[in-house]
């Protein structure tokens, strides 16, 4: 073992240990992310919102979310993830403060998009983490790990907004949730380095082996990938390459309408079940709590059926693409399923099975991107989150403006089971353009 290999390999508690820093991030964010959902009616009834305005306001977040991708992980490589990860995490925890501050629509969806930009490096700091941090045999339990914190803070989100919307001011509970983002970045910052030999733990046992190499006769030969010593892309030819990559094409398209779909669960699915069920806040908050949960558990298991396929098989299309394919279609039909249910509790269980295997592509997603990106990660994963981004921004709107139709004209409900179904089903389709071993160093296909 020579001493880069030492240094990128760094003790499994310690890499424990960043994996934990990801997914309190990740559950962070989502927390103040989606809060709002739960709070939707309340805030409507106070700032005297309609539908199609509090549909802009829900697909906010997304716009700033969208532009902002890229810089994000521009600002990691510039500055390292230790320090760019923190930064950005305490600039959205003071936008959600700006949100509670709000006296009109135009005022919360301003903050929204603040908020949205601030949030927008946390996937592609957390792909450069993997990527810097974890061997290739573990991008499925990684990425999987992390997409499942993203659902758990979700779930928090839901249930305990949901209870404390009828205690406290919706205004109070958005700053309270803003300080645990301020207490991860304190933490994350004095805990974390960007690289693994940056790091005192893995420094000192760095240096322990490289005495011992240095005494040998004959020292072992490096093992470092030589794609790491092959001549970068300049600029233009990774954007050529991007625009012009088959696969690239696909997981981003993919990653729209899985996002889209997605969309409904954080944004107006509490509304639509107290609209159509007649629901309290409290009920539907902890109703949509369960197809947040399905998303979780899908994620967990996708990540450990990912990695285990691929050391099965050896074969990364089966154990990408296949598996990703087969979890879509299963999503579209238990979600148009779930519109032949009478009660909010079977359709949101038959939603739930549903979002089960939506979230068991997503480690499919992350892992095929950072196949195909491999030292361009943090670019071409942050353009396939602007590519899922565009999803988030469209599905709330689009969704504000069927659901005020909806309540004004009498229309069906099942609509918008019918148009998240179909959502699903795209993505699956998508799925299908999508080689994980094209890699963006390759030759345009």
């Amino acid at each position: 073992m020579n001493q880069r290999n030492s240094q990128s390999t760094p003790a499994p508690l310690l890499q424990v240990g960043v994996l934990v820093l990801l997914a309190l991030a990740a559950m962070s964010a989502y927390l103040t992310r989606h809060c709002i959902a739960v709070a939707n009616t309340t805030i409507q009834g106070e700032l005297d919102i309609d539908d199609e305005q509090m549909g802009w306001v829900l697909g906010a977040f997304a716009a700033g979310y969208f532009w902002f991708q890229i810089p994000g992980g521009w600002l990691g490589n510039r500055i390292g993830t230790r320090a760019a990860f923190p930064l950005i995490h305490t600039l959205w925890s003071l936008c959600t403060v700006w949100s509670s501050l709000a006296g009109s629509w135009l005022a919360l969806g301003a903050s929204r998009v603040a908020y949205g930009c601030a949030q927008a490096g946390m996937v592609p700091l957390t792909a450069k983490v993997i990527n810097d941090w974890f061997h290739v045999s573990r991008r499925g339990i990684c990425s999987a790990t992390f997409a499942a914190a993203m659902s758990v803070g979700g779930v928090i989100s839901m249930g305990l907004t949901g209870l404390l919307i009828e205690r406290f001011d919706w205004r109070d509970i958005f700053r309270a949730y803003s300080l645990v983002g301020i207490a991860w970045s304190i933490a994350f910052f004095a805990l974390f380095r960007t690289k693994p030999e940056q790091h005192p733990w893995v420094r000192s046992e760095a240096e322990e082996i490289q005495s011992i190499e240095s005494n040998r006769a004959d020292p072992v030969p490096s093992e470092s990938n030589n794609s790491d010593h092959d001549p970068a892309l300049t600029g233009s030819a990774l954007l050529l390459r991007i625009v012009t990559s088959r696969t690239i094409w696909g997981i981003n398209v993919q990653s729209f309408f899985r996002a889209a779909g997605y969309g409904l669960f954080v944004t107006w699915l509490p509304a639509f079940l107290e609209y159509r069920f007649e629901l309290s806040s409290a009920e539907a908050g902890g109703l949509t709590m369960y197809p947040l949960i399905g998303v979780v558990a899908g994620a967990l298991l996708g990540g450990a059926a990912v990695d285990g396929v691929l050391g099965w098989t050896g074969s990364k299309r089966v154990s990408r693409t296949g598996l990703a394919v087969g979890a879509m279609v299963a999503c579209s039909v238990l979600i148009f399923l779930s519109s032949q249910s009478s009660s909010a509790n079977g359709l949101v269980m038959l939603m739930s099975l549903g979002s089960f295997f939506a979230g068991f592509s997503s480690p499919c997603s992350w892992a095929a991107t950072m196949d195909v990106a491999g030292r361009y990660t943090a670019v071409i994963v942050g353009a396939m989150n602007m590519a899922g981004t565009l999803g988030g921004l469209t599905m709330p709107v689009v969704l504000g403006y069927m659901v005020g139709d909806i309540r004004e004209t009498g229309g069906n409900w099942n609509h918008i089971i019918y148009f998240e179904s179909a959502v699903y089903l795209c993505a699956a389709v998508s799925w299908l353009a999508i080689n994980p071993n094209d890699t963006a160093d390759a030759e345009s296909q």
